[in-house]
């Protein structure tokens, strides 16, 4: 008989992690439906779980001079509707799923399951969020894309959680997701886009683009970003063929239920070309 945990503390929660393998779940939107099973039967979920969505000192927003910091178990609505959050997240959420969903569902839960489609992850990987990462015996930071190994694969050790996001405050004089799914909201993305971009006096001095749904993993390089840094917005539109001709090669997407790799990489490449045109 599989055992269940519900731990009342994080300390509660990571001692369990430390003793045995568990799945963890806050709000299980994601994992309820991934081992769902016959009609009127319970889900088949092949390890014990550890229940933490009641864990209060999960549950929280925290604002610093430096980040936001977004504990592990704070529902999507209650991000989605706080003033301390970048405006391009609260509009990510909403695009992510109706409102009943987002009252159980967390951004931690949504890296964790590491989907490439992942829409919350898309757009915190271009406000370059950090995890803060816990374990019984340490803590440890790391940047959220750098936690994904793979479709639904993460590098998360056995008696590892994720317990906090931390976003840092950023100048951005424009940030914008963009999603292309078969509705608005409650629908898997066919392709989407984060950009979190800033400009001084007519150069660009902060650009990250970040895509979901073309690749393994979220598309995110680093290097290529980096090489708009100190371009004028004037060259960046005359340069526009050349710069979406710079990111092809990244966005490697595959055909299956919901769409086509031909039809994904256009409107990918048509995103950055849509970014483009609205800088200013």
């Amino acid at each position: 008989m599989v055992n269940h945990g519900m731990p009342q503390t994080l300390e509660e929660a990571l001692i369990l992690l430390k003793n045995d393998e568990y799945q963890i779940i806050a709000g299980g939107t994601d994992l309820m439906v991934q081992h769902r099973h016959w009609a009127q039967t319970l889900p088949k979920i092949p390890k014990p779980v550890l229940f933490i969505h009641h864990v209060k000192e999960l549950n929280y927003l925290l604002d610093t001079p430096e980040y936001l910091e977004i504990g592990a178990t704070t529902p999507m609505d209650m991000i989605m509707s706080s003033p301390l959050v970048p405006k391009i997240l609260q509009h990510t959420i909403e695009e992510i799923a109706a409102p009943g969903i987002r009252h159980m569902a967390t951004l931690a839960g949504n890296i964790a399951n590491a989907s490439p489609a992942a829409d919350g992850l898309c757009t915190l990987i271009a406000l370059s969020a950090d995890l803060v990462i816990a374990s019984l015996d340490r803590k440890r930071m790391i940047k959220v894309e750098e936690v994904i190994s793979g479709p639904k694969r993460n590098k998360l050790a056995k008696d590892e959680m994720i317990i906090a996001i931390r976003i840092p405050h950023q100048d951005q004089s424009m940030s914008e997701f963009y999603k292309v799914g078969g509705r608005r909201a409650d629908a898997i993305s066919k392709v989407s886009l984060a950009a979190v971009i800033h400009v001084h006096q007519s150069i660009i001095t902060n650009w990250h683009l970040a895509f979901g749904a073309v690749g393994p993993r979220v598309v995110h390089d680093i290097h290529t970003d980096q090489r708009m840094i100190g371009m004028k917005i004037d060259d960046v539109k005359r340069q526009t063929d050349a710069i979406i001709a710079m990111y092809e090669p990244l966005i490697t997407p595959i055909d299956d239920q919901r769409s086509t790799a031909v039809y994904r990489k256009q409107v990918a490449l048509n995103l950055i070309r849509r970014v483009i045109i609205n800088l200013h």
